[in-house]
């Protein structure tokens, strides 16, 4: 015996047919009322859109010296409050990248873009890219207005660096600007929250996070040397070529080597903090290597960020327990 459904049953009688019909007048009502998320919006999306590990260690580190400098590294609720500001301005500059690098990343032979892929629409991307501003402003203001204007002057340059109509990553050396001033202000929302404006190490630790930075993007660059000429954008790499671009990414080594030592005869620095970050970092890389020989080059290149927050926080636990 075959079961049916209440709705599929006919009715003992004729004219009761029509009252065991669902009112279309009702299905209509119910669809506009009901709402409708934009594709791919869920919390794995916004996770992956967030990108979270390629700078979140990074941001509370940063924040971290630049307390340090104003006087206030042991304040927790300064660290997690502009950790917290400047790791949110981060992940809406990740959304937002991605949201208005799609029609680009869809072109490229592989991609972790989800917009790209169609797994999550562009409005899911501006929607995600808004809400991680908003909450980045928000822990701003709380921090002082000092910190406010400075995540909100690094939000403002996130979104022309991405932004179509100027698209300043589209633009030879722009680009690497934008990425070095970024770095710069991750620092200075930190080192300028208590009203010291300058001091003897504001100057060199400020140059190092965005050189860091830099160096960082040219990394990226190199990596994607050969999509970004398929897709016809025009970076600093692409510009300089690789054996330039591999001189200038030395000359950037050794500055960030200087400066660092530098910082350490000053006593700024400790020498175990530097180690401890240097040591786990470069460990992990080799590590990678050592495992998949055959892959270094491009699986070192997808450790990298990793390694670098893990190096990050090591110097972090280094930094409270010295």
């Amino acid at each position: 015996m075959i079961k049916r459904s209440f709705l599929h049953m006919r009715a003992p009688h004729p004219n009761m047919q029509a009252t065991l019909k669902p009112a279309q007048h009702k299905i209509d009502w119910i669809s506009k009322h009901t709402i409708h998320f934009p594709k791919g919006l869920n919390p794995h999306n916004i996770l992956i859109l967030a990108r979270l590990e390629a700078y979140m260690p990074v941001c509370f580190f940063s924040t971290m010296v630049g307390l340090n400098i104003a006087g206030s590294s042991h304040n927790l609720a300064s660290l997690l409050t502009i950790g917290l500001a400047n790791m949110f301005a981060m992940a809406a500059t990740c959304a937002f990248n991605d949201t208005e690098d799609a029609p680009e990343d869809m072109l490229a032979s592989s991609t972790r873009n989800i917009i790209a892929l169609g797994k999550a629409s562009k409005s899911t991307g501006y929607i995600v890219a808004v809400g991680f501003g908003i909450i980045s402003l928000s822990l701003a203001m709380i921090a002082g207005i000092t910190v406010f204007l400075i995540i909100s002057v690094l939000i403002v340059i996130a979104f022309l660096y991405s932004w179509r109509p100027v698209r300043l990553k589209a633009m030879p050396f722009w680009d690497l600007s934008t990425h070095a001033i970024m770095g710069g202000l991750m620092f200075l929302s930190s080192a300028w929250s208590y009203g010291i404006f300058w001091d003897s190490h504001v100057l060199s630790v400020c140059l190092i996070f965005s050189s860091g930075i830099a160096l960082a993007l040219l990394a990226h660059q190199l990596y994607d040397y050969e999509d970004d000429i398929a897709a016809e954008t025009t970076t600093t790499v692409v510009v300089l070529g690789k054996r330039t671009t591999y001189w200038v990414k030395g000359g950037i080594y050794f500055l960030i080597v200087y400066l660092i030592a530098k910082e350490n005869l000053s006593g700024f620095f400790p020498f175990k903090l530097i180690m401890s970050f240097c040591f786990v970092a470069s460990s992990m890389i080799l590590i990678t290597i050592i495992l998949h020989p055959k892959q270094a080059f491009s699986v070192t290149k997808h450790m990298i960020p990793w390694a670098v927050n893990a190096g990050a926080v090591a110097a972090i636990l280094m930094w409270y327990i010295r």
